[in-house]
């Protein structure tokens, strides 16, 4: 079964409202055996929505709609489906009182606009909504299916299981290893597998680049490949296995952080259970706080800010202060622009730990503030994992 999965909504498209909802209906569809070849996002406005549905159903076998059902006048997906159908609205006076008494429920009267959401294009079969007032609605014919789902995802997702239901759609048991890798670019991967490479999907994640095999041999021959850089598999994430490898060990971390501002004790404290092993951390982003909090002046001057010297002194402080097994200190360049000579996208990290001290310095592209100060919480944390 070929489908394609549309979003209704000019806000999706200028960037108001992030858009979720077909990625996790292509997800889905994939898992129950659907092929999906499209996924896109269309305005609310009629012209483009009937064209973009017109060449859907004549492409695809199932074409999934999610949004445009409301009440006011930019909710146009019934009009467009209809049209796109050839066929006219029918208006329904029973969801009309459903509609109606929802908003007694409430205590309010139905605004004469909801009574758009009681009508359907000819020949389609209601999908009841229980938590709003936009039912959905699923029509057949001529080998063709279309579902068309409201936009909030409480309220369209037990619909779409109970399309599912109808439409006899099931989960299907398919193979899928999610790999998860630091310290390698997705090129230099392409390099080591080979033609191997072929066979996955490639990410790019702050933490590393994630691989997707759907065959278990592929999975084995990644892992015999990549030893060692592979960190984790499928829901693993670094903050959760510090946390595991240390509340095994019975010890305890505290860290020291400039560059990130607080990121890397946000991403170990979302951890739960993570008071159990995360003694705390020092936000030290000035000079003047880094030594307030250990760091020796001598070193800041004889070094900088940004320095593996600085990196290795900070873990060390933060250790020593917090009175943890081991320190994990990061220190870098954010940006807009560079800082004591380095480039922006400088990171040092260091480790301290009860048998000495070390650290390393990552040099991460200029891809903004953000997305450097992300990177560099997880070197720190990819460097605990593999040097601890």
């Amino acid at each position: 079964m070929k489908a394609s999965v549309i979003g209704v909504g000019t806000e999706l498209l200028v960037g108001h409202t992030h858009d979720t909802n077909t990625a996790e209906l292509a997800a889905d569809l994939l898992a129950h055996g659907a092929e999906v070849e499209v996924s896109f996002r269309v305005a609310d406005r009629i012209e483009p929505l009937v064209r973009e549905l017109k060449h859907a159903l004549a492409h695809h076998d199932l074409v999934v709609t999610t949004g445009g059902l409301g009440p006011t006048p930019d909710d146009l997906t019934r009009e467009a489906v209809a049209q796109a159908l050839g066929v006219p609205l029918e208006p329904d006076p029973a969801v009309l009182e459903r509609i109606r008494a929802f908003f007694e429920r409430l205590g309010r009267a139905m605004p004469e606009v909801n009574r758009r959401q009681a009508e359907r294009p000819r020949g389609a079969r209601w999908l009841e909504n229980p938590r709003g007032t936009a039912p959905g609605f699923l029509w057949q014919g001529g080998g063709k299916t279309l579902v068309a789902l409201p936009g909030p995802p409480e309220e369209w997702r037990p619909m779409w299981a109970e399309a599912k239901r109808q439409l006899g759609l099931e989960r299907r048991a398919t193979y899928r290893k999610v790999l998860k890798t630091f310290g390698l670019g997705e090129s230099q991967i392409a390099e080591i597998l080979g033609p191997l490479y072929a066979e996955v999907g490639s990410y790019s994640k702050p933490w590393g680049v994630e691989l997707v095999a759907s065959d278990e041999d592929v999975a084995k021959k990644i892992r015999k490949k990549l030893k060692g850089k592979i960190w984790g598999e499928d829901e693993d994430t670094l903050p959760g296995l510090v946390h595991r490898r240390l509340l095994a060990e019975g010890r305890t971390l505290a860290v020291m952080e400039s560059v990130t501002g607080g990121l890397l004790a946000e991403l170990l404290t979302d951890v739960p259970g993570a008071s159990k092993t995360f003694r705390g951390g020092m936000v030290s982003y000035t000079r003047e706080a880094k030594a307030r909090f250990g760091v020796p002046s001598e070193v800041l001057l004889a070094h900088g800010q940004v320095s593996e010297a600085t990196a290795r002194a900070m873990a060390e402080a933060a250790r020593r202060t917090l009175a943890a097994d081991y320190g994990l200190a990061v220190t870098g360049v954010a940006g807009p622009e560079g800082l004591e000579g380095h480039p922006v996208g400088t990171v040092f990290v260091g480790l301290a730990t009860k048998r000495g001290t070390r650290a390393r310095k990552y040099r991460f592209p200029d891809q903004g503030r953000e997305r450097i100060r992300m990177r560099a919480a997880y070197a720190a944390l990819a460097y605990f994992w593999s040097e601890a």
